[in-house]
């Protein structure tokens, strides 16, 4: 029969549970919320790595040691097994070897056991006691939790209040993202992540390990990710500097994401980085705008993350409007469209991908998958029914524009 190590000891609260397990152990123990602070710790007498030491003193583990960790992988380790995870010895951010393990309830993470492998070595019997140890902790970190998700949902209220702006002056807004414990420092960017036919939350879920690692605000709002962007240097850094690091992150989202749901399903955009909290609105709109415009052009946009990138895209929707109040509409590629539908002919599909690919022949012709002198006879065709030029730059745009805007009817 499994022994059953804290059974005499249903009643300690969590500082007391962090010394049993200490002793249990014969080795340090710190216990930390979700986000890394420290909730409770033994007495570790002389005993402490630099690491630990760090932790205790500045109530957080100290981000060079996250950020390696990370790297290394051991969180995702932590995220993925219940079982405790052994970590070797890290001497250039003064880690010794450790053993930690996640406490759960349900699929949801609380926090982690950390257990310092200092005064003797660890073996598959502490294991168990870190895997009780984790469950007893679960009552105790869910009376903690109550008082962390009533600040949590109050930092959510402010980051809707940067998102939707008209809510306060800059100092103001500084202010209170202090009082909320939340380091706000622009310059700042949002970036919208929305997956078909999947809810945000499930998205933040699967990001949560990379949001953690790079220390990014999130918000869920029905099937998106909103994500307010800053580098983590803080304002010292180039707007340049911040687009390079959402870049790289979103880069890393999409591998994961991709690999989740499959390509062509994930849909990212990010605004314009702003120099202030009041300009946050300005960003979160241009990523929305983002949003749409790649819903409407999946193709052409796949490559575009930066609203900056969008180009004539950006355009389209009010084109559509225009052309609506103006009951305009290209006759030349009315009479394609025609020719078309009643020959049975993709003629409309060559002249957009033509145009897409700048008037390359070489690469429009490898796009269609035919030969170069069918796609010369395509083109030469195209002109005589539609009564144009191809070479006239005037004619192409305005053909690549009301072949696009098409699409949004």
């Amino acid at each position: 029969m499994q022994q059953k190590y804290f059974e005499q000891h249903q009643h300690s609260d969590i500082d007391e549970l962090a010394d049993i397990i200490g002793e249990l152990l014969q080795n340090p123990i710190t216990i930390e919320d979700l986000d890394h602070r420290l909730i409770a710790y033994s007495s570790h007498g002389d005993s402490t790595d630099q690491a630990r030491w760090s932790t205790i003193m500045g109530r957080r583990v100290p981000e060079k040691v996250l950020t390696r960790l990370w790297k290394d992988g051991v969180f995702q380790q932590l995220f993925s097994q219940k079982d405790p995870v052994h970590i070797p010895e890290k001497t250039e951010i003064g880690l010794g070897k450790r053993v930690a393990i996640a406490i759960r309830r349900g699929n949801d993470i609380l926090g982690y056991i950390w257990a310092q492998e200092v005064n003797r070595p660890l073996t598959s019997e502490d294991d168990e006691i870190l895997r009780q140890a984790a469950k007893e902790a679960v009552p105790r970190l869910l009376q903690r939790q109550g008082k962390r998700k009533a600040e949590q949902d109050r930092q959510k209220e402010f980051l809707w209040e940067l998102l939707l702006g008209g809510h306060g002056e800059e100092p103001k807004l500084q202010q209170k993202a202090i009082s909320l414990h939340m380091e706000v420092i622009p310059p700042l960017l949002v970036c919208t992540i929305e997956v078909l036919e999947d809810k945000g939350e499930q998205v933040h879920q699967l990001l949560y390990p990379l949001l953690m690692r790079d220390k990014i605000y999130s918000l869920t709002d029905g099937s998106q990710l909103i994500l307010l962007m800053q580098h983590p240097k803080g304002k010292a850094v180039t707007e340049d500097a911040l687009v390079s690091f959402s870049e790289q992150f979103l880069e890393d989202s999409m591998s994961k994401l991709t690999d989740k749901f499959g390509k062509g399903k994930v849909y990212i955009g990010c605004g314009r980085p702003v120099r202030s909290l009041t300009e946050g609105r300005q960003s979160y709109q241009e990523a929305l705008q983002m949003n749409v415009v790649k819903r409407l052009f999946p193709h052409e946009t796949e490559r575009i993350l930066r609203f900056q990138q969008l180009g004539i895209y950006r355009f389209l929707p009010q084109m559509k409007n225009w052309n609506k109040e103006q009951a305009y509409k290209n006759d030349h590629l009315a009479k394609l469209l025609y020719y078309d539908q009643e020959n049975q002919t993709n003629l409309t599909e060559t002249l957009e991908v033509f145009l897409d690919h700048v008037g390359k022949v070489n690469r429009t012709a490898a796009h269609l998958h035919i030969h170069i002198n069918t796609l010369s006879y395509r083109l030469k065709r195209i002109e005589e029914i539609m009564k144009i030029d191809l070479d006239d730059p005037n004619q192409r745009y305005s053909l690549y524009i009301d072949l696009k805007v098409m699409k949004l009817e």
